[in-house]
């Protein structure tokens, strides 16, 4: 259980009238489901043993905005109060 409390992948997400939700961790949802809201940002970070190993990065493609820049390590990727959904992501998991 150790091992499972000390290599953690969290992410939280920015969702259409609702806002910044709490963070989930491992496969868990993060969002909402049957309530037709749209994600428009997500954030992305590793636990502390992970990130002085590892740089996370990633992107998100938003509606009418197409493929916006890397975000990393816990930066928000996509828009908050523009009304745009996020239509695919693309992470990358890189050695320091």
């Amino acid at each position: 259980d150790d091992l499972a409390n000390k290599y953690n992948l969290y992410y939280r997400v920015h969702v259409q009238g609702i806002g910044w939700m709490d963070w989930a961790k491992n496969g868990e949802t993060a969002g909402t489901t049957g309530q037709s809201r749209r994600v428009e940002a997500i954030e992305i970070k590793l636990s502390d043993d992970l990130a002085n190993k590892y740089n996370l990065y990633y992107r998100v493609h938003v509606q009418g905005i197409g493929w916006m820049d890397w975000a990393k390590n816990g930066e928000t990727a996509g828009t908050t109060g523009q009304s745009r959904r996020v239509e695919a992501i693309e992470i990358q998991l890189i050695e320091k």
